[in-house]
């Protein structure tokens, strides 16, 4: 157990039993591991807490939607009445609430139909409601803001995500809605693209800059734990960094990396990863176990979630009703990585270690 550096959980049953729960008792058998819930998840749960005038006025254009995709036979007169208007796209997207990035995409693709929609839905309540000034704006700026958290949402993913990289990603989008705040409070709208098209009343900035004070302060409150951890600055900028506030247990080793041309050349191709390289550690040893460390621990799900889809999509072909480990597909995948499995094996018998 001591050598579980941190885990990462994900759901909604791992924050209800933070006490008493799994990671409850790996943090009693290891008091130095690392908990770390998925910054996807907890960005996600931000994105939902809207206030009731915004919450109304999505559930307007949901169901502006679903009255158009719910029936076969209206969808086609709205692509064929797209078409008549020579627009660019002829199908909406239909809302999913499971899917985070739904709101997003819909949203999105409404205000690019706004104009069509308003001349096709003119006669049902709820179109009418979106079609004054406060409704468009509203409209225009939850478009604008699920796609600035679909931008962060997809740049929070990826295999070589750091706690690092996330930490970055999460508090710049958050100086940038207290900055929103601020232009919005004065009326400028330039950082918004649809919001920037429309006529904006002050109620409707009242409207909108407490929903940006609502998202700021659950940002600082679901990420409170990114601001406890502390990176020391020579592992992200260990060229340039002084050598003077470095503590003297790494001085040595940086004075001498920062004079390494291989080293130099190492940093240019793959950042702050380069302290998960073997030449990197085999020279710093003590510089690089901490930086693993920090580098090592998983902001997200993301990886588990991308291996359940792989091993899905496997099961999902033709013979589906085959157990995974009778088949060939998942052992032809295995087999690309026995001879990294054995150079490593190889090198910790070497090594004395098990």
């Amino acid at each position: 157990m001591e050598n579980i550096i941190s885990c990462a959980a994900d759901g909604a049953p791992v924050m209800m039993g933070k006490k008493n729960g799994v990671l409850k008792l790996l943090k009693d058998d290891n008091p130095q591991m690392l908990l770390v819930h998925c910054v996807i998840h907890r960005q996600n749960l931000v994105s939902k807490k809207v206030s009731p005038v915004l919450n109304e006025t999505l559930n307007a254009v949901i169901q502006c939607i679903n009255t158009i995709k719910a029936n076969a036979k209206c969808e086609r007169l709205f692509k064929q009445f797209c078409k008549d208007q020579n627009a660019d796209c002829v199908r909406l997207l239909l809302h999913t609430d499971v899917r985070w990035l739904s709101n997003g995409n819909c949203l999105k693709r409404f205000m690019e139909l706004f104009d069509i929609l308003s001349e096709f839905l003119d006669d049902k309540p709820y179109m009418t409601l979106l079609l004054t000034v406060d409704g468009k704006a509203l409209v225009s700026y939850l478009a604008d803001i699920f796609e600035k958290l679909n931008v962060l949402n997809k740049e929070l993913q990826g295999t070589n995500m750091t706690l690092v990289n996330s930490k970055a990603k999460i508090f710049g989008f958050i100086s940038f809605l207290e900055l929103s705040q601020e232009n919005i409070s004065v009326k400028k709208f330039e950082q918004f693209y649809w919001l920037n098209k429309c006529e904006v009343t002050d109620a409707t900035c009242l409207v909108i800059v407490e929903h940006l004070k609502i998202m700021v302060s659950d940002f600082n409150f679901r990420f409170s734990d990114f601001k406890e951890i502390n990176y020391p600055s020579w592992m992200t900028q260990p060229l340039l960094v002084d050598l003077s506030d470095v503590t003297m247990e790494y001085q040595g080793e940086l004075s001498e990396l920062q004079n390494d041309d291989s080293i130099k050349a190492l940093f240019k191709i793959k950042g702050t990863m380069m302290w998960l390289c073997e030449e990197e550690q085999a020279k710093y040893p003590n510089t690089s176990s901490l930086a693993r460390k920090l580098l090592l621990p998983f902001p997200s799900s993301y990886l588990v979630e991308c291996g359940f889809s792989a091993v899905n999509d496997i099961l999902l072909k033709k013979r589906n009703r085959l157990d995974i480990t009778k088949r060939g597909d998942l052992r032809l995948k295995l087999t690309k990585f026995l001879p990294r499995i054995k150079s490593l094996c190889s090198r910790h018998q070497a090594q004395g270690s098990h």
